[in-house]
């Protein structure tokens, strides 16, 4: 989901490019491995819920609690945000250099026919959670309303909030209100890779058009938020920023806590009622984290801007190349994870996990930085790149001198 967009006064080099989105989606990365990492431990919910076990240590228990406030169902929506962001500013970018809005729609919808083969490539080979192929479908059915008027897209905007909040929180009450030896279902049912195949593709068929319906409120919402150069110019936008940032934030932490101490632990006996209602509270006020976590990292943008350091550079070019670096962590996983290699799940509980995400997230920073000094762009966004324009090899490893088009990449995940 790279904006690709750089900044009116530079020349498209990373040293021109507005900070804010790359840094947001690398920061963001690190949540998306902390959610997915625990899915993975023995006992934790099925891919479509996403709680952390409430397992043996008090350790265990307390990571649960925070990543249940902090990440799941918090992640989502500011990738989709930020896909929607670079949406709109490839749209902008091609009206300015005088492109009709038809024909940049047309290479949009080319790119999600792509993004959505890719996701099933990466769902099969590796990850049932894949969420690729759902930025796909949502940019196949919803390009078009990237356009529309102020009021037409709040309302779409709105209603897809509401429909992800219902949908979303029915499915994850489930795993609150149940018995976690019948409900839950690990993400490896199979101990060949065949069978888990064919279970992680099966999987992607049903979540890729409920994650498109989860991610389309955001994704209008960060198509808007393109039209005013948010997150490029920040400086123009400080004190919107800083309202988003601190109601959406508070609202997350508040409607994450009740949950919590559902997944930590403390309350042991929720109702199939009272957890339907826990996991739409969590799931709706997750919306609003988003765009909060969105916002205080457009500000700390701000605040970096002209004084980068080497973390922050590092991790802006993982953001610049999230596609790549968010396949990565699902070769981790695979490796790590399933029963048929090294069966770490079996070995680790929350915190463990948690630890493996830590470490799968630098190690994809340090991997990415390095692509940044060598003047490459990561291999995913590079393959997108190339079968969309058709371009040659050299015009794809080149991403400095790339148009603002080529810049549109993947991720994330609830």
């Amino acid at each position: 989901m790279s904006d690709g967009a750089p900044r009116p006064s530079g020349s498209g080099a990373t040293a021109d490019r507005a900070l804010a989105p790359d840094l947001a989606r690398g920061l963001m990365l690190l949540i998306v491995a902390l959610v997915h990492a625990h899915m993975f431990v023995s006992g934790s919910a099925a891919v479509i819920r996403g709680y952390p076990p409430v397992a043996g240590s008090p350790a265990d228990a307390a990571t649960a609690g925070v990543l249940t406030v902090l990440a799941d169902s918090r992640s989502f929506p500011m990738f989709a945000l930020l896909f929607g962001y670079g949406t709109g500013r490839i749209l902008a970018s091609e009206r300015e250099r005088g492109r009709d809005g038809p024909g940049a729609r047309a290479v949009l919808r080319r790119r999600a026919r792509l993004l959505l083969l890719f996701g099933a490539v990466h769902a099969l080979l590796l990850f049932a959670g894949d969420v690729l192929g759902a930025y796909g479908l949502l940019a196949l059915v919803a390009v078009g309303l990237t356009g529309a008027r102020d009021r037409i897209l709040f309302t779409v905007a709105g209603a897809g909030v509401a429909v992800g909040t219902v949908l979303y929180a029915s499915m994850l009450a489930a795993g609150v209100s149940g018995d976690p030896d019948d409900t839950a279902a690990a993400m490896f049912l199979a101990a060949d890779p065949v069978s888990d195949a064919a279970y992680r593709i099966g999987t992607w068929v049903v979540t890729t058009p409920l994650f498109a319906v989860m991610s389309l409120g955001p994704f209008l919402i960060g198509a808007h938020a393109a039209r005013q150069r948010v997150l490029e110019e920040p400086g123009r936008h400080r004190v919107l920023l800083r309202r988003v940032a601190v109601t959406g934030t508070a609202l997350s932490v508040a409607g994450g806590l009740p949950l919590a101490l559902v997944t930590s632990g403390v309350w042991t006996t929720a109702p199939s009622d009272v957890a339907w209602g826990l996991s739409a509270l969590h799931v709706l006020t997750g919306y609003a984290g988003g765009c909060g976590l969105a916002a205080a990292v457009a500000l700390l943008a701000l605040r970096l801007e002209g004084r980068r350091s080497r973390a922050v550079t590092a991790v802006a070019a993982c953001g610049r190349r999230s596609m790549s670096a968010y396949v990565w962590q699902s070769v981790v996983w695979l490796v790590l994870f399933a029963p048929y290699t090294f069966g770490l799940g079996d070995r680790v509980g929350v915190l463990g996990s948690a630890l493996v995400a830590l470490g799968a997230w630098g190690a994809g920073v340090l991997l990415a930085d390095l692509l940044r000094r060598r003047g490459r762009r990561g291999p995913a966004e590079a393959l997108l790149a190339r079968v969309t324009r058709r371009a040659p090899p050299a015009a794809a490893a080149a991403p400095e001198r790339e148009d603002a088009v080529r810049e549109v990449n993947g991720p994330p995940s609830p």
